[in-house]
């Protein structure tokens, strides 16, 4: 089965990339509600387990499928690179009643109501209002407990990703960008083939394509909306690049530690992610302002570069910094990218 994303005049100009913290959180509960198909992610399945030991997330856990379609107002399509969890969870509380209704009823007739508690398969199916309500409540929660104590951490990969995937883009055009996307991802004579995303053909219809790299995505596409109705463009939701880096501790040499101090090479050793100085601050321990410092004198000596997206400002190893920190350890993983 092939999905056909059939680009017209206009639609290559719209392409943009964007982050979307709920729809990490998304992807995160795909993982939790079937940890047996996502090997990948079981570092970070049992740091979780005392989490979700007590975690309850009533009709959320049954309106986020295991496997297939979901409702897709439940992943509102992020607007940019700088969308917030409120900014994500607004625009499912706006959800129109009708909207919701429509999918959570369609949803309910894919599930088996005997594998479903019946008070929320009654949820699924009544008050649309009371059921958006609670789902973003549910989101809300997810989203505190399961991924805002990685958020530093992963932001920093969704922002490396992108600039890669800006790079791939600006030197090969869409065929260039989509030749390393994904393996179910092929460009073909002006159109997108997603294998395996359903069948048949999407005119974009001038609207563009949002791009929008997930944490927990491997190895899955998705996508959404794809009705010919929708004015928002799809949103093709793909797996990061170096999503491994997430569980791997950073690389910590005795070496550097002794040539820069031990808080500045912890510094230098998370700037292996793009990360801002609060992020950094928050991981290593350290107040801000220590933290500020170090990073400025990395800088000055050229292990560090700093680039200033929106209001923030990314630290990032330079290749020589991950010469340095690389390979000094037997222990110590590769700085290079996954």
């Amino acid at each position: 089965m092939t999905l056909v994303l059939r680009f017209g005049p206009g639609d290559a100009a719209r392409c943009r990339f964007a982050v979307s913290p709920l729809q990490v959180t998304m992807s995160a509960l795909l993982v939790l509600n079937a940890p047996s198909r996502h090997a990948w992610y079981l570092p970070w399945l049992r740091g979780i387990q005392d989490v979700i030991a007590g975690l309850d997330l009533g009709l959320l856990g049954v309106a986020a499928p295991v496997r297939g379609h979901g409702p897709d107002f439940l992943w509102p399509s992020p607007t940019g690179p700088l969308t917030t969890i409120e900014d994500d969870l607004a625009r499912v509380q706006a959800t129109d009643p009708g909207v919701v209704a429509a999918e959570l009823a369609e949803h309910a007739r894919r599930l088996d109501p005997r594998t479903v508690p019946a008070h929320l398969y009654r949820g699924l199916t009544g008050d649309p209002v009371e059921a958006r309500d609670e789902l973003v409540a549910h989101q809300r929660e997810a989203w505190r407990l399961l991924v805002a104590p990685l958020w530093d951490r992963i932001r920093g990969l969704l922002d490396a990703d992108i600039a890669t995937r800006a790079r791939q883009m600006a030197d090969g055009g869409l065929e260039g960008l989509f030749s390393h996307l994904h393996r179910r991802a092929k460009w073909e004579s002006g159109a997108l083939h997603l294998i395996g995303l359903g069948r048949g053909s999407v005119d974009l219809r001038g609207r563009g394509l949002t791009l929008v790299p997930t944490a927990f995505g491997w190895p899955n596409l998705g996508i959404g909306p794809t009705d010919a109705i929708s004015a928002a463009p799809p949103a093709l939701v793909y797996p990061m690049l170096g999503a491994a880096r997430l569980w791997e501790p950073a690389a910590r040499s005795p070496a550097i530690a002794r040539l820069l101090g031990a808080g500045r090479a912890l510094v230098l050793a998370e700037t292996l992610v793009p990360s801002t100085t609060s992020g950094l601050a928050r991981r290593v321990g350290l107040a801000p302002a220590t933290v500020s410092q170090h990073l400025a004198v990395l800088r000055d000596v050229g292990l560090v570069t700093a680039e200033r997206r929106g209001r923030e400002v990314f630290y990032q190893q330079t290749p020589l910094a991950a010469a340095l920190t690389s390979g000094m350890h037997p222990d110590s993983p590769a700085a290079g990218p996954n």
